[in-house]
């Protein structure tokens, strides 16, 4: 019976431990990356401006443009994800948070252009059957809005 009194006073007495070093040393804890600079942030923003422009102008059924529009939704995806598509030029350069990384990518005007591809082309006579990337430009759309609204 006093063994285990001893043993549960010993327990508490290392959690108090724990809690102040845990207190005294906060700082470390909260390691992040540096803010990125003024030609980082550009380059960024360079990237996600390019593939927006993309974006706004293939919305049609044109197969070129449905894998166009495919690939523009998988780099703001992966953009958002964790930068990898970025060339390796920027994504050395680009040493910032996943948050800036969103913000540079609403800012470059993503939102609205991946919320567009949200629904499909209107069809019409033109369309060649069976339909060009049918619901993939849609749910690369749908993906890279769920990464930016959990970021």
């Amino acid at each position: 019976m006093e063994f285990q009194r001893h043993q549960s006073h010993c327990l508490s007495e290392r959690k108090g431990q724990k809690r102040k070093l845990d207190e005294n040393f906060p700082e470390e804890r909260q390691i992040s990356a540096p803010p990125p600079t003024a030609d980082e942030r550009a380059l960024l923003l360079a990237e996600v401006v390019n593939q927006v422009n993309i974006l706004e102008s293939t919305f049609t059924w044109n197969e070129a443009d449905r894998a166009a529009a495919k690939r523009a939704t998988h780099a703001l995806a992966d953009l958002a994800k964790n930068g990898n598509s970025m060339s390796p030029t920027l994504r050395s350069r680009l040493n910032c948070c996943g948050e800036e990384v969103v913000n540079v990518i609403v800012e470059g005007g993503a939102i609205p252009a991946l919320i567009k591809h949200l629904q499909a082309p209107p069809v019409n006579d033109c369309v060649p059957k069976p339909l060009p990337f049918e619901h993939e430009v849609e749910k690369g759309s749908a993906f890279a809005l769920g990464l930016l609204a959990v970021k």
